[in-house]
């Protein structure tokens, strides 16, 4: 990769018989006094001509030719001069590239000083131009001045000659090829192995490993042989100090009895706690079912079912089902690794009318387990009787429970593989 290098000139500073065009004085602007070069050139009535910009500028202040004070005002009352354009274009010079880079003279011209490109015989392009094809041609110039784009390196070239330094260039990115880091200069790639992390290097404690160097650290606190770790039995009373290499043999023919007895102690101690502090986990809820009339018609089919959406408490998956043509509520649980659970169930069916009429179904303490999966009750002896009239039901056809599910206690399921 490349970037161009900009170089500041004008195209005076590249045409031919200079010194000839300026005498005849045809191809510039008469009031910014620069070459034509991509310049429109428009003229009055009279004749009087002066590129786009100077006559913009111009018809902003004043309505009239800067030169013969003819009326003009704005460029529709102008022609375009496409023949001086063209003859300008036709005009040669050389190419920017044909000089050095950036290095020029300077000579007085008058109080000023104007640069002086220095001719670069043996490496410059060496095209003659017509000044149309300028442009297009520096655009795309083989000699053009370009620099490395890599980071740090400073090197200029000739875009002709960039190819050896791009396979050369010292500043170039590369890759390790055992920790793939794709962002490496070149002329450290070299020394990178002595900090790559993932290059093996002989454990530091002589345990005749190779480990990569980001896991040595890792290493040497849960795997090295040669690291020096306490008896298992440490907080316990124990004091002996050893290799890991030895820990089996000093568990092995050391009686720990009396340390395993302070360590059961301690255990028994924070069941004890952990079951102090247990408190069950309670799940309550209001559920509300909308148009709950429609699902109690007889359609002479399957029984019907209001089911509620799942309900997930600590792993376990419940769902309530509601049966309105045999007026009943139950709690479902899916299946999942849980083997068996025991909850205690509460639902509270609302009377909108009257509070203290609203009816509480306590299922009671239940176990979940693969065979009994579904526990409930009746909450009517007829289906005609949850109606408005006696409250059960709200203007707006909603029948309202209130959930209440205690997690007790669950057992979990034996892995296998």
């Amino acid at each position: 990769m490349s970037i161009d290098i900009q170089i500041e000139f004008t195209i005076s500073d590249v045409l031919l018989n200079i010194e000839s065009l300026e005498k005849k004085n045809k191809y510039t602007c008469p009031i910014c006094y620069e070459f034509i070069h991509n310049k429109s050139i428009y003229q009055c009535k009279s004749g009087h001509i002066a590129c786009q910009e100077c006559w913009e500028k111009s018809l902003n202040s004043k309505q009239e030719c800067m030169i013969c004070r003819i009326k003009v005002y704005s460029l529709k009352d102008l022609a375009r001069c496409l023949v001086i354009e063209q003859a300008f274009g036709k005009k040669e010079c050389c190419c920017i590239y044909s000089f050095t880079d950036g290095i020029f003279n300077t000579r007085s011209v008058g109080k000023k000083f104007k640069k002086k490109f220095i001719k670069d015989e043996e490496n410059g392009c060496k095209e003659i131009l017509k000044v149309e094809d300028f442009d297009s041609h520096v655009k795309n110039c083989q000699f053009k001045f370009i620099q490395c784009s890599n980071k740090g390196c400073k090197k200029k070239f000739r875009s002709n000659t960039f190819g050896d330094h791009e396979n050369q260039c010292t500043f170039k990115l590369g890759t390790c090829e055992i920790c793939k880091k794709n962002d490496i200069v070149k002329n450290k790639l070299k020394n990178h192995n002595k900090v790559c992390p993932k290059v093996k290097i002989d454990c530091s404690q002589d345990c005749q490993m190779k480990i990569e160097r980001d896991e040595m650290n890792n290493h040497i606190e849960n795997d090295c042989e040669n690291t020096i770790v306490n008896c298992k039995y440490h907080e316990q009373g124990c004091q002996f100090k050893m290799k890991r290499s030895q820990l089996q043999n000093h568990l092995e023919n050391v009686n720990h009895q009396f340390y395993m007895s302070i360590l059961i102690e301690k255990l028994i101690s924070i069941k004890n706690k952990m079951e102090l502090e247990f408190k069950p986990l309670v799940y309550k809820n209001t559920w509300t079912i909308s148009n709950y009339s429609r699902h109690c018609v007889h359609t002479g089919g399957a029984q019907r079912i209001i089911e509620s959406p799942k309900i997930t408490i600590f792993s376990n998956e419940f769902q309530i089902y509601i049966f309105p043509l045999q007026p009943s509520i139950f709690l479902f649980k899916h299946p999942n690794n849980v083997s068996s659970v025991k909850v205690e169930i509460s639902f509270t069916i609302i009377n909108v009318l009257d509070n203290s009429k609203s009816k509480t179904e306590n299922i009671g303490e239940k176990v979940y387990d693969e065979s009994n999966y579904g526990f409930g009750n009746l909450f009517s002896s007829h289906p005609a009787l949850i109606n408005k009239e006696n409250g059960w039901l709200s203007e707006d056809d909603k029948l309202t429970v209130e959930i209440n599910i205690k997690l007790l206690d669950q057992t979990f399921k034996t892995l296998q593989s």
